[in-house]
């Protein structure tokens, strides 16, 4: 099974490489070619093994309920996500066993304040919280290197503005120094033009950055991803970037009647292309898988959680072509 998933892993990178020549960036609203200091390229995805939990949700679900259908998920490297200041109190035994399988570690960091632009007014209760939440995630992780995705969603949404990018910049510019591997979040490719997230990721600091992430938690599909992160990629400096492909195996979902909420839990998806490495040269550092495939996007579709779906997973894995039919028969049995 994980000979064949790399197998069409390689395929469909290759397939991106030869489209490459086809993405014409946007140049409508191109940064000023100022004189931006941008951070040494380190790379740190070339070559790289990338670290596999035996705790996942998805893994002590499998555990408790025998289920081996369950495999194309959890044999499968994923981030983990930091979303709480109890999370941090797992760092260090995250970082003590990606060491040991000499992996590197891929985490979110989600806890920026009013991190759903809402009422509720979730995440950090303020800056000064963010940044001693920051400086703890820091002393948590050594002496690790890892790989942080920065705030999903936290740069294109509405509510973006002067004080939130002066927060995420001073944050990446301090777990840069202590030697992270941060990827500030650009949303996806039907969100916002390439030129306006270029202006906003430089207003957070992607310059002290390795780069940025797309398509996270979204299901646009990797082709589309790719094209749009190489024209982001043009107009900052070559930053290398990242691709969620978790569950964007076919698509976007489509509008359906009467679901104004298509998006949540749709029927409409399936594990997209398996973690890799291994990617041609020209931006792309690695096709993760950074939602957990399984966990619910909340009470919507049929379901009553935000937290580690069965029927969510089921479904994932039933209806990708990337899994080998045996587990694809597997899912739907149960």
């Amino acid at each position: 099974m994980q000979r064949a998933a790399r197998a069409a892993a390689a395929l469909a990178i290759v397939a991106l490489a030869l489209c490459a020549c086809a993405s014409r960036p946007d140049t409508t609203l191109h940064p000023r070619r100022s004189p931006i200091a941008w951070a040494p390229l380190e790379h740190p995805f070339r070559g790289a093994r990338l670290y596999v939990s035996s705790d996942t949700a998805a893994a002590r679900w499998q555990r408790a309920n025998g289920a081996e259908w369950l495999d194309p998920i959890t044999t499968q490297p994923q981030a983990s996500w930091l979303t709480s200041p109890q999370d941090l109190a797992r760092l260090p035994g995250l970082a003590r066993r990606a060491m040991a399988q000499r992996a590197l570690l891929v985490l979110v960091a989600y806890w920026i304040p009013d991190r759903s632009c809402s009422t509720s007014r979730d995440g950090a209760p303020s800056a000064a919280a963010y940044d001693r939440w920051i400086g703890q995630l820091i002393h948590n992780l050594r002496p690790a290197r890892a790989a942080i995705v920065m705030e999903p969603d936290a740069v294109p949404a509405d509510c973006f503005g002067p004080g939130r990018a002066a927060l995420l910049q001073r944050s990446v510019r301090r777990l840069a120094a202590a030697g992270q591997y941060v990827y500030l979040d650009a949303g996806h490719a039907a969100w916002k033009s390439t030129g306006e997230m270029a202006q906003r990721l430089l207003q957070s600091g992607v310059q002290y950055a390795q780069g940025f992430s797309v398509n996270v938690s979204n299901r646009q599909t990797t082709t589309r991803s790719y094209h749009w992160g190489r024209e982001l990629s043009d107009l900052l400096g070559n930053r290398e970037f990242v691709i969620d492909t978790s569950r964007n195996g076919l698509g976007p979902p489509p509008d359906e009647p009467g679901r104004a909420d298509e998006w949540c839990n749709p029927r409409h998806q399936a594990l997209g292309e398996p973690p890799t490495t291994r990617t041609p040269p020209g931006g792309l550092g690695a096709l993760l898988w950074i939602k957990p495939p399984g966990e619910s996007d909340g009470i919507c579709g049929g379901e009553h959680t935000y937290l580690f779906s069965p029927t969510q997973a089921r479904r994932l894995i039933a209806e990708s072509p990337r899994v080998p039919p045996s587990y694809r028969q597997l899912a739907m049995q149960r």
